[in-house]
């Protein structure tokens, strides 16, 4: 049951990120070509840097949960890697525990004050004048999905904790080995050792 929820949890941060992806884009495409009608046309695109930095803002929160179950947060390491197995457990979930509440906190603060927004019917004061609920709303909306993974994924490890299952819970929210790191960077790599038999 918990595995096929955290597979749809997976396809869900994927779209996610994709749609991040997706907006990043645009709003390159977007300073492009502002930047080459200042340069050409002599004119500008009004609101392209506001726009492109709503998007950053809303892509990036889109990408949180994607970068938690793909364990793509930077960690350091040095010391986590001497200690003892128990020891190293006990660190990933003092981790993951540490970066809920702050999601939480900062969730929290969003709701509260996208609720002001919503109250006060809240303008952008740029002459494209965007109604803020709308990029405030997307932007909230990737942190509760963020908060919702980091619940699920630290559940998931209390209980794969109590049940003395060490390896399940360092796959969900351990930090990855360097062996695991030299894996993932050359899995796409061709082997050598298959040109040398080609060759004899």
């Amino acid at each position: 049951m918990y595995n096929a929820l955290l597979q749809k949890l997976n396809s869900t941060a994927r779209l996610a990120v994709w749609a991040g992806g997706a907006m990043m884009f645009f709003a390159a495409f977007m300073v492009t070509i502002d930047v080459l009608c200042r340069k050409l046309l002599g004119i500008s695109l009004a609101g392209s840097d506001e726009i492109s930095g709503y998007l950053f803002a809303i892509s990036t929160a889109f990408a949180f949960p994607f970068a938690l179950l793909q364990k793509a947060n930077v960690r350091i390491d040095v010391a986590y890697l001497q200690c003892p197995r128990r020891i190293r457990a006990l660190l990933d979930l003092l981790g993951i525990a540490l970066l809920t509440v702050f999601a939480l906190v900062v969730t929290w603060r969003a709701i509260l004050m996208v609720g002001v927004t919503w109250e006060n019917n809240s303008h952008s004061i740029t002459p494209l004048h965007t109604p803020l609920i709308i990029p405030q709303s997307l932007w909230l909306l990737g942190w509760i999905l963020f908060c919702f993974t980091l619940l699920f994924v630290f559940y998931g490890m209390i209980s794969a904790f109590l049940r003395g299952r060490l390896d399940e819970l360092q796959a969900l929210g351990g930090a990855t080995s360097m062996e695991e790191e030299i894996m993932e960077e050359t899995s796409g790599l061709i082997d050598p050792s298959n040109f040398d038999r080609k060759e004899n």
